[in-house]
């Protein structure tokens, strides 16, 4: 049955590789797309940046004109009383021709945009050259024009020639600063250049769209190949039905003889459940009859308990209880000593032996071969940690039971504190039972001794129980993370033909060690454990579900 379903799935797992292949093709193209509509808007953003810029300097040099005409006026009218008026109109007239002939120079910049990357350099190339060439000859005459004027001011220097001379100098300041921002502007024109190769990315762009149609093709003829291969699986899967149906009528006939031995098992299990029901009744009488003796004997002990209460009233008696009282609380807190002595040394030698392990599976952080066989060994432990577990809640329950009692003792010798203070004060009131009265004194403050003792004892074991409480949360916590990695192997998905299998790992869970180092894992989860108590802070602990 498992080989004519698998044969089944393939065709199935080879529609899903077509169509991812689709897919990451479409993805492909689409990513091409946008990075040339995003090389498109760049050369776009580039184009209208310098026309931006070339209005600009268009602007800045209209400026520096208006500048040049005021600094003319400004020296036609210097010259007015000299020179004729004919020439000055002249003067006036030229740069107003020249402003003219600037702006019906200035292109229609929305005819760039239908014009091509190259197109458009070669233009804005023309474009600069005919400004420099502009600027050029409006130097050259301006200063031919100083040079004119040096030599009028030179022949007339006798008609006031300090403010001439100051005139002059101011004249040549302002020269001074035009031509230093035209030599700016020129500068500023030269310095960026701007490199567009859009014809190369073009070309670039073509060769990748034609390998990648030379790649589909290939695909598509790769794409015919599997679909024959297919083909040729349904008609194995269609064998593998014919045979399906020859392996029912066998199994049609297994399922025959099956029923008459299901029958003859049915057969035996009656005639043995009828032996064992005789055997089991005389156990069950034999186990009445000890129940019955059990409750006599208690009956009897319940007798006697109530015989010792009654006769259990006289002052002595109490004394001795509390001197006994006071013994056995010594030896428990002794023992209690002792034994926390031994948790501390089995929590170093936890501790030593969790450093250990964690330098085996640094060691072993490459073999991951054998996961399967250490978790089976893990879910054994892990059955070991709960019958532990169990242990620890009984031993929990158990000393809460004693903690509850040792209570009600404090209680009751507080109670009997109180009732031989009150019993003392009368005493030395009256002066009576000088030689009693010490030995009362000495009984209260030992016993107010022993209730703080008490006390801190009690203190001191809500902390181990605290301690142990998160002890159990933490191996709880291990055991989680144990399932869920068991989990995770047994859900991982099935690998390709011919791939290797992927080792697994889980996030909360270190790499499992090789088989020649079983002890590993197995030491890690079989630490010693001990018994904690339960307190009224103690936290109950969680149901372990089975894995």
């Amino acid at each position: 049955m498992e080989a004519p379903a698998a044969a089944a799935a393939e065709p199935l797992e080879y529609e899903l590789r077509q169509e991812l292949s689709d897919i990451m093709l479409q993805g492909y193209i689409t990513g091409l797309r946008r990075e040339f509509e995003a090389k498109l808007c760049e050369n776009h953003n580039r184009i209208s940046t310098l026309s931006k810029s070339c209005r600009e300097n268009v602007s800045e040099i209209a400026a520096l004109r208006d500048e040049l005409t005021g600094i003319l006026t400004a020296v036609a009218a210097s010259e007015s009383s000299v020179l004729p008026p004919h020439s000055s109109l002249e003067k006036a007239e030229e740069p107003n021709s020249l402003k003219m002939r600037d702006d019906n120079d200035i292109p229609d910049f929305s005819l760039l945009k239908h014009l091509s990357g190259e197109e458009i350099t070669t233009f804005l190339k023309s474009e600069w050259l005919k400004l420099r060439r502009e600027h050029e000859k409006e130097l050259q005459q301006t200063t031919e024009e100083l040079f004119r004027l040096k030599r009028h001011f030179a022949k007339d220097g006798a008609v006031l020639p300090f403010r001439k001379e100051r005139e002059l100098e101011f004249i040549k300041s302002k020269l001074v600063q035009t031509i230093s921002k035209m030599d700016g502007i020129i500068s500023r024109k030269e310095g960026p250049s701007f490199d567009y190769n859009e014809d190369h990315e073009l070309c670039r762009l073509k060769d990748r769209i034609g390998s990648l149609l030379d790649e589909n093709e290939h695909l598509q003829v790769l794409l015919s190949d599997k679909r024959k291969e297919a083909k040729q699986l349904s008609s194995q899967v269609v064998d593998a039905q014919s045979n399906v149906s020859r392996h029912s009528l066998s199994e049609s006939k297994l399922s025959d003889e099956l029923q008459d031995l299901k029958i003859e098992g049915h057969l035996k299990e009656l005639l043995e459940l009828s032996v064992l029901r005789e055997v089991f009744g005389s156990y069950e009488n034999q186990i009445d009859d000890h129940h019955q003796e059990e409750c006599l004997l208690r009956e009897l002990l319940m007798e006697k308990e109530e015989r010792l209460l009654t006769m259990s009233g006289d002052r002595h008696k109490l004394k001795y209880e509390n001197d006994q009282f006071i013994s056995m609380v010594g030896s428990k807190l002794v023992q209690h000593h002792e034994e926390f002595d031994l948790v501390n040394d089995e929590l170093t030698m936890f501790r030593e032996k969790v450093c250990e392990q964690e330098l085996l599976i640094l060691e072993f952080k490459g073999e991951s071969s054998s996961m399967k066989s250490c978790l089976d060994e893990a879910i054994q432990q892990i059955h070991v940690c709960k019958q532990e577990i169990v242990g620890l809640t009984d031993s929990l329950a158990s000393m809460s039971v004693a903690l509850e009692e040792a209570k009600e003792q404090n209680a009751s010798l507080d109670a009997t504190i109180r009732e031989m203070k009150r019993a003392a004060a009368p005493c030395t009131d009256g002066h009576i039972g000088d030689d009693a009265g010490p030995l009362e004194q000495f009984t209260l403050v030992s016993m107010e001794k022993l209730s703080k003792a008490y006390s801190d004892f009690e203190s001191r074991v809500a902390q181990t129980m605290k301690q142990n409480d998160i002890r159990l949360t933490r191996i709880i916590r291990q055991e989680r993370e144990s399932s869920r990695a068991k989990s995770a192997i047994t859900v991982w998905p099935l690998p390709a033909r011919g791939s290797p299998l992927p080792a697994p790992h889980h996030p909360g869970l270190p790499p499992t060690p090789s088989p020649r180092h079983p002890s590993a894992t197995s030491g890690l989860l079989a630490a010693p454990r001990r018994p904690t108590t339960a307190g009224p802070l103690a936290t109950p602990t969680p149901e372990l579900r089975p894995l």
